[in-house]
């Protein structure tokens, strides 16, 4: 089996409304290079799929000759866009076109398999039309695909796609929830990865680099859009469409405060104290260290909550748009919808020494978490409800019976309490866990994950790197490790087909 190169690697992350991909790893692993939105357009004449909705005329001087070229260089000009931007990447095309819009993915869950595979087609195209002197067969390509919803046929109908019709030679699909622990690195093996999408959530504990998905947890209609729709009913800013309000959420403006953070509508006269207790600040603290997020330099964000007004780029005019303190919030449904997800799901995990690994490392991804503040609410909720501490003693608060642990009542009001003596021992075990709740501490040495720093960084998107660190492992060397396959290649296909797909997944 030859070896791949690096530069040659092709990584894919589809998702409800946009896909990241990147062709080619660097010497310092960065950020997915491109996004394009999940869409393609199918011709109702003869159901050829394309990247681009063009008019009647043109679709009907299309051959299928053209189908390739044209595909591939519309996806081309989709992906110019670097993902870090919020272009969107949709245009304004004419009403007599006769192709069909399809977005193949939504809820996080694949509706139309194969305008799913004519996007994987288009965006292979635009790689080989920009890289002409390549030939497919010099192409590994890996899929990041979600815990939860994609079934097992559907994993082995894009296989077959794979190599029966793109002649991908080497092919491996990766949890996504495996490729964020692989992202930590340091020997961490046990985590618990929660990733809030456009409109849903999906909480999956890891332990021993194994996703554990009886234990997971999918929460259909919780996402950003939660965010979205509290800010139209409480900002009185009928003004500002669906898609301004998400520019404004993803602009660094938009802003979840902590009790006692102070902005310029609430700032008091008394400074004699910060507005902090020491728990608050440690919270606090946690947060930011274990982001590995620098302090904020662009001014508009970094000077915040020092100005009354302040504005955002709406991305479709490029023009700026000035909001008041509607932009900042105190809190969310959503934080408590993730925060009992957490709980509820490491309820599942029977080994209390790998739940508590599973708390020490919680990882945290989907664009909403690049919202300032956010994390810092998931985590500060999650200590306030579920983090175990010692009851008071009388010497605290003089009054004995008045102490009880938290824990305990909450144990207590669980299905899973048994009022039998001799499981005292089991529920005295049990509510000593969580005793402590962190995020996963993200590695320093990859620079351009820290970028943009007004934003703290790209970690949102860090299973991504870990979807580049698990393509080194694979294609960089043979198709074999200690006597098991590393990807599936042609000559496995040929012999096992597509559910050969299973013998090479973790």
């Amino acid at each position: 089996m030859p070896l791949y190169k690096e530069d040659n690697f092709l990584i894919i992350s589809p998702g409800s409304e946009s896909t990241y991909f990147s062709f080619g790893l660097k010497d310092t692993l960065s950020p997915p290079q491109f996004r394009i939105p999940t869409v393609v357009y199918q011709d109702q004449t003869s159901n050829e799929y394309f990247s681009t909705k063009v008019s009647e005329d043109n679709a009907n001087t299309s051959t299928d000759a053209d189908t390739s070229a044209s595909a591939s260089a519309s996806a081309n000009a989709s992906a110019s866009a670097n993902v870090n931007s919020n272009t969107d990447t949709n245009a304004t095309f004419s009403i007599n076109s006769t192709r069909k819009e399809i977005w193949p993915i939504r809820d996080s869950k694949i509706v139309d398999l194969d305008a799913f595979n004519a996007l994987l087609r288009i965006i292979l195209s635009s790689v080989i039309k920009q890289h002409p002197i390549l030939t497919i067969n010099q192409i590994p390509m890996l899929l990041i695909a979600p815990s939860l919803t994609w079934s097992k046929r559907q994993v082995e109908y894009i296989t077959k796609y794979v190599f029966e019709k793109l002649e991908i030679t080497a092919f491996n699909v990766v949890d996504l929830s495996l490729a964020a622990t692989f992202s930590i690195g340091g020997g961490t093996v046990n985590t618990t990865v929660v990733h809030v999408s456009e409109n849903n959530t999906q909480i999956v504990p890891v332990i021993g680099y194994q996703a554990i998905r009886f234990s997971g947890l999918y929460i259909k209609d919780a996402g950003e859009n939660i965010i979205i729709e509290e800010f139209k009913q409480t900002s009185n800013r009928e003004d500002l469409s669906t898609l301004q309000i998400k520019d404004l959420l993803h602009s660094g403006v938009f802003e979840f405060l902590h009790e006692g953070q102070e902005t310029f509508h609430n700032k008091r006269i008394d400074k004699t104290t910060d507005g902090k207790d020491d728990e608050e600040f440690d919270v606090a603290k946690t947060v930011v260290n274990t982001d590995g997020a620098e302090e904020a330099d662009d001014a508009n964000i970094k000077n915040n909550r020092d100005l009354e007004n302040n504005y955002f780029i709406d991305s479709r005019t490029k023009e700026k748009i000035t909001v008041g303190k509607e932009r900042f919030v105190s809190t969310s449904k959503l934080v408590d919808i993730v925060t009992k997800g957490i709980y509820d799901t490491l309820l599942g995990i029977d080994d209390l020494d790998r739940r508590q690994d599973c708390y020490d490392n919680i990882i945290l991804v989907g664009s909403v978490f690049q919202i300032p503040g956010f994390k810092l609410q998931v985590i500060t909720k999650l200590m306030q409800d579920y983090l175990v501490t010692e009851p008071p003693t009388e010497k605290q608060n003089g009054n004995t019976d008045a102490a009880v642990n938290a824990a305990i009542a909450r144990y207590q009001q669980s299905d899973d309490f048994v009022d039998d003596a001799n499981n005292a021992h089991l529920l005295l075990s049990l509510s000593q866990v969580p005793n402590n709740i962190s995020l996963a501490k993200f590695p320093d040495y990859f620079p351009e994950w820290k970028k943009p720093k007004a934003l703290g960084g790209s970690w949102q998107d860090v299973y991504f790197l870990g979807g580049e660190i698990y393509a080194k492992q694979i294609f960089s060397g043979g198709s074999h490790h200690h006597n098991k396959e590393l990807f599936v290649g042609s000559d496995m296909y040929e012999e096992r087909g597509p559910q050969s797909i299973w013998d090479v997944t973790i």
